[in-house]
């Protein structure tokens, strides 16, 4: 019988705008799409939205596997 496992709304939010800096971020990196407005550009723009975007997702996915560890005990 599959479990439901309550997980916090605010991880999924953080995890959310994590998945698209990430994705904002491979576009610039990989498609050569300019999705970000010239005055906000930085030097270092791809791989600051990769990394911030990732560093967002890992509470979330620390959270889950924690959660899944437990209830597979």
């Amino acid at each position: 019988m599959a479990q439901t496992l309550p997980f916090p709304w605010f991880l999924l939010l953080l995890d959310a705008i994590g998945t698209v800096l990430v994705g904002v971020g491979l576009a610039e990196w990989l498609g050569g799409i300019e999705l970000v407005p010239e005055p906000l550009r930085v030097e270092y723009l791809v791989p600051l939205l990769l990394g911030v975007g990732l560093v967002l997702m890992v509470p979330a996915l620390a959270v889950m596997v924690g959660k899944i560890s437990k209830a597979g005990r």
